[in-house]
């Protein structure tokens, strides 16, 4: 099987040859491996793990988006949505913190409508085009921050939540600009590739370590709708729909196979997610990305363990499909090379 044939194979719960592979990680644990390899190109990279998905996106070719140093130094980026980022450097790496964020304040609709969302224009689609030629026997995964992950970037979450219960019509109105947008964006982008685009995959972060952020009838009132919008979307297009939530959102998965949707991931090490459970209750209805954790195993444990884990993670939910080998979450910069080497270098075959 190609890459492109395996991950179709498991999003449609058949059996593949092995069990597909994803690779995620920040920037100075990619350049940390390229280096310790001797690379240097990232597609090496992606063969040594026989890794199956590739990324695409379009290219921002919008209004020139301002950075500027702040009087501690630190290097503070815009986004295309309006919202800003400062950088933040620790002993291990360099995050970003939003630190200005353009919907604060917001009560009515009125405010809502009144403060300048991205233009799909801004964009060039021929972007994805290349990255699907570039890698015909690949699948190709395309997708951003989703509609709830977005506007935690434009307004702080609390003041989201009380919009959420003391003005729901304004909250909705947020989360449907965010909606119209990603519909004709994604729209193109499953254009320019041309029938080539194998998943679409919006971040959302519905959960916490131990509970959902709000209920699951609050869940249906707010995302229900746009989640069954953009899994229509993708289902068109003849791609698969790959919904991206951290925390424990166990009770949330029959809503989103009600709603289409084809993947979850990441599967975190928190309550209601554990692999024999999801084994039980989901086999063949929806497929489970990732699993190998990234908060204890893989920056403390040793090679020996997480082989363990990855053999007993395909055994249990890749056996007929269904699984999508990942860890917990990308790669941090705590994780050990031979960690990372033992998640891809573990026998896959089911």
């Amino acid at each position: 099987m190609t890459s492109k044939e395996r991950v179709r194979a498991v999003m449609e719960h058949r059996k593949p040859d092995r069990v597909p592979a994803a690779f995620e990680a920040v920037g100075s644990v990619t350049e940390k491996l390229l280096k310790h390899y001797g690379f240097t190109d990232y597609s090496q990279l992606l063969e040594k793990y026989e890794i199956d998905i590739v990324t695409a996106g379009p290219e921002y070719i919008g209004p020139e988006l301002k950075t500027y140093m702040n009087e501690k130094g630190e290097r503070v980026e815009q986004s295309w949505w309006g919202f800003e980022t400062t950088m933040h450097t620790t002993a291990i790496d360099t995050y970003g913190t939003t630190t200005y964020f353009p919907l604060n304040g917001v009560e009515t609709v009125e405010d809502v409508d009144a403060v300048m969302f991205p233009d799909p224009d801004w964009f060039d689609y021929s972007a994805v085009r290349k990255v699907c030629d570039s890698n015909p026997d690949k699948a190709i995964i395309v997708g951003h921050e989703g509609p709830f992950q977005m506007v935690t970037f434009l307004i702080e979450m609390d003041q989201f939540f009380m919009l959420m219960l003391d003005e729901p019509d304004t909250a909705k109105r947020i989360l449907e600009r965010m909606n119209e947008f990603e519909m004709e964006y994604y729209r193109r982008i499953f254009e320019a590739g041309e029938g080539r685009v194998d998943v679409l995959r919006p971040h959302d972060d519905y959960g916490t370590q131990i509970s959902l952020l709000f209920s699951v009838d609050m869940w249906r009132e707010f995302y229900r709708e746009n989640t069954i919008k953009l899994a229509d979307l993708a289902h068109k297009y003849g791609a698969f729909y790959q919904q991206h939530s951290c925390g424990a959102v166990a009770p949330l998965i029959p809503e989103f196979i009600a709603c289409g949707v084809d993947a979850l991931e990441p599967v975190q090490k928190v309550q209601g997610l554990e692999a024999e459970r999801l084994a039980q209750l989901y086999k063949d209805k929806i497929l489970f990305h990732g699993g190998i954790d990234t908060q204890g195993l893989l920056p403390y444990g040793k090679p020996e363990e997480v082989r363990a884990e990855v053999r007993k993670f395909i055994d249990l939910l890749g056996k007929d499909g269904g699984y999508m080998l990942m860890a917990s979450q990308g790669f941090e910069g705590d994780v050990p090379i031979e960690n990372i080497e033992a998640v891809y270098m573990t026998d896959r075959s089911i």
